[in-house]
């Protein structure tokens, strides 16, 4: 019987979109230290940006570009900047969020056709903009959803229902790109040990309900962004090569008792 012996493959060029901070920082760091050559796409925090291209950098890797741009007003324009640096797109990754807070009825008809910008036309658009580039080498796409597109946060309004469509355009996006040879995932975080974030300055009384979760998860604790990225990482790898159309929690058991 012959054994043939596997070796984990990650795309070569990839953009995280949100990549300046929290778990797009992460995954930056973790895709630039295994050799990939990584696009930071950032909205308007270029100090942050450039703290992710040097941490990155120090891990020995190929130093990640810059892309300014909006997923949510153009993310064409986002996409298509990153191919142009990189020479190329094996991987798309989106962690981006606008943190509007409030209840259902307390967020505005602006609010909600911003979040649904990013969140889902964003995606749709980004995703058919990298397309051609993705199927020349079997690419991979990962969305960062919520617990919150299928369980109630009080502070999730406008983004819960948002991350809801993210989900179901992953799973429409996972069954229609699957024969062009492309891959769509998302995963599915709780709450996040995430300190400057901007979520904990603007919802109140976060640090009590991060307290609350933290006790409800069977693992006692909050994720932590790199854990989210070892995720986003795999889903993008040969690993997870069979898998594609799914949102999955990485949420420590929360999702098992929510």
């Amino acid at each position: 019987m012959t054994t043939q012996t596997y070796t984990r493959t990650l795309p070569d060029k990839v953009l995280v979109i949100g990549g300046s901070r929290g778990i797009g920082r992460s995954t930056v760091v973790q895709l630039t230290a295994a050799g990939t050559r990584c696009a930071i796409g950032y909205v308007e925090n270029e100090a942050a940006a450039k703290e992710t291209q040097r941490l990155a950098a120090a891990s020995g890797g190929p130093e990640p570009t810059l892309v300014r741009g909006d997923l949510g007003a153009d993310p064409a324009g986002l996409v298509t900047a990153a191919i142009e640096a990189l020479g190329g797109l094996g991987g798309l990754v989106t962690t981006a969020v606008p943190i509007i807070a409030g209840r259902t009825l307390g967020v505005t008809r602006e609010d909600y056709d911003r979040v649904f910008d990013v969140q889902v036309w964003g995606l749709w658009e980004a995703v058919r903009t990298a397309l051609p580039e993705l199927e020349k080498v079997g690419g991979s796409v990962v969305a960062v959803s919520s617990l919150g597109a299928n369980h109630y946060a009080r502070y999730y309004g406008a983004i819960g229902p948002a991350k809801a469509a993210m989900e179901n355009l992953i799973r429409y996006y996972g069954a229609e790109l699957g024969p062009r040879g492309v891959r769509v995932n998302g995963i599915s975080p709780s709450l996040v040990d995430n300190p400057g974030h901007g979520g904990e300055d603007i919802i109140a009384g976060v640090k009590e309900m991060q307290a609350a979760v933290a006790q409800k998860t069977p693992l006692r604790r909050l994720g932590h962004p790199d854990e989210l990225a070892s995720a986003i990482v795999g889903l993008l790898s040969s690993d997870f090569q069979f898998v594609t159309g799914l949102t999955i929690p990485v949420d420590g058991g929360y999702s098992l008792l929510a």
